[in-house]
């Protein structure tokens, strides 16, 4: 299928319809066992799932720091992992089903089940913590070269070169942090809340991929090309890598991740061989009813801001020229798939405080055309223009090209739509990516730096060594 086939809405259903969904636009109701917690632990939810049924996913989308939920799908009526192969289905057990015909493009991952048409007149989107924004529905790990197969760049990369993921989710149990309200999916067993003492991960070393000489070899072309007026903005990345430890688990490391702090969008993915531990401040998109919203970061500066007067965030030129373009490419994102005159930016530089580091912050908004599936939604806004720069499919060709390897799932999305039209995905990065491999493995964080004309080599160098600060204290 040709990208101007997809564009059209000619995309073909999927095999296997999620059970669960109501398509028809009519309100969605799910029984639900409420307790009253003081306290949740997801981890030691998904090491007992993963005891009692090791064939499943472990997935945990944590949004307690930015709304107070925080979801962990324990029924899965159907999951679909698609890599470069072809289609693999997956039953609610775990076990294979069946392979599919051909490779990307047969039949894309977002076929978008759920329209938008009729939304307006559902259930509205839960407030507080009466209901979960997330009971049924979809989650997705989408992996950042799936760009390539909507809007190809020409790059080197003509697809994605690790699996995407779409988990039909029959059951969620979900928490509400502030009113201590844990909603359980009928029939749970209650035994698997019980605490479990996880064991410190081994110590690893994350090795960055670029010197500080090599990084030159990065940053001069892209600067002689901003110069050139090629592009207005590069974000560049590099990787830090580790071999994988024998008794390594992935669940030990991220609950000592969110241990240290929470984060806005953070979450956990482990199937099979693969695992993913993201403690990402960023929203890729959140979508209830016909609202549509994106959070980009850019500028980024070390430490706690000074006491007192204005924080030197908000007068650095250099960072603020990168905040400001990477807004002004998210609003002509959501504007692509928006209604005329409702886009706009209710929130501008903000400021975010993380360990080692705080950010720039922005909000762009807006309502959707209702004309336009959550499919069409997303992928207009995928990948976030903070991770890429502009203009954006020239400079994803620019990265791949000097990167020189596959992002993979660092700078792509993980979340969840839900059966009533909700949606929440996150932008994945401050991610630690692993796969096993025989008796060994290896592990991938990335971090970059948003590249404008007067970008210094030294500042940006030292930018993405102070964000991959965090994630190494964490493994260390």
């Amino acid at each position: 299928m040709n990208p101007a086939e997809k564009k059209q809405g000619t995309e073909r259903s999927p095999p296997f319809p999620p059970r669960g969904f109501h398509l028809s636009g009519r309100p969605l109701t799910m029984p639900f066992e409420i307790l009253s917690v003081s306290s949740f632990d997801p981890a030691a939810l998904l090491f007992r799932l993963r005891s009692k049924n090791p064939a499943l996913p472990l997935l945990h989308i944590d949004r307690e720091r930015e709304t107070g939920w925080s979801h962990v799908p324990v029924h899965f009526s159907r999951i679909l992992e698609e890599g470069p192969g072809g289609l693999r289905w997956y039953g609610e057990t775990g076990e294979p089903l069946a392979d599919g015909p051909g490779g990307w493009g047969e039949d894309p991952l977002l076929s978008d089940p759920l329209a938008f048409a009729g939304r307006e007149e559902s259930t509205p989107p839960p407030s507080g913590g009466d209901r979960p924004p997330f009971s049924r529905g979809l989650a997705l790990l989408l992996p950042f070269e799936m760009a390539e197969i909507w809007e190809p760049s020409g790059g080197p990369f003509s697809g994605p070169q690790v699996p995407a993921f779409r988990l039909s989710c029959s059951g969620v149990v979900s928490y509400h942090a502030p009113t201590g309200r844990l909603f359980l999916p009928p029939g749970f067993d209650k035994s698997l809340l019980a605490p479990v003492d996880l064991s410190p991960p081994p110590p690893v070393s994350l090795r960055p991929s670029h010197t500080r000489d090599a990084f030159s070899g990065l940053f001069r072309p892209i600067r002689a090309g901003l110069e050139r007026g090629d592009y207005f903005q590069v974000n560049i990345a590099l990787r830090f890598e580790a071999d994988l430890p024998e008794g390594f688990d992935p669940l030990s490391a991220y609950a000592r991740l969110r241990a240290r702090s929470r984060s806005r969008y953070g979450g956990f993915f482990a199937f099979r061989e693969r695992f993913l531990l993201s403690h990402s401040p960023e929203q890729l998109l959140a979508l209830s009813k016909d609202r549509v919203r994106t959070r980009p970061i850019a500028g980024t500066a070390p430490g706690a801001p000074p006491p007192g007067g204005t924080d030197p965030l908000l007068t650095d030129k250099k960072l603020l020229a990168e905040h400001i373009m990477t807004v002004d490419l998210l609003r002509n994102d959501i504007g692509r798939v928006c209604r005329a005159g409702t886009v706009e930016v209710p929130a501008l530089l903000a400021i975010e405080s993380y360990p080692h580091l705080r950010h720039l912050v922005s909000e762009v908004r807006g309502r959707i055309d209702p004309r336009l599936s959550r499919g069409e939604v997303l992928r207009s806004l995928f990948p976030g223009g903070s991770v890429t720069g502009a203009p954006r499919i020239r400079v994803r060709r620019e990265i791949g090209t000097l990167e020189g390897v596959p992002r993979n799932y660092y700078c792509g999305t993980l979340g969840y739509l839900s059966a009533e039209g909700e949606m929440d995905m996150a932008l994945l990065i401050r991610s630690l990516e692993g796969v096993r491999e025989g008796a060994g493995g290896r592990l991938v964080f990335g971090a970059g730096a948003g590249l404008v004309a007067d970008s210094r080599e030294d500042e940006e160098y030292g930018e993405i060594l102070l964000k991959a600060k965090a994630m190494g204290e964490v493994l260390s």
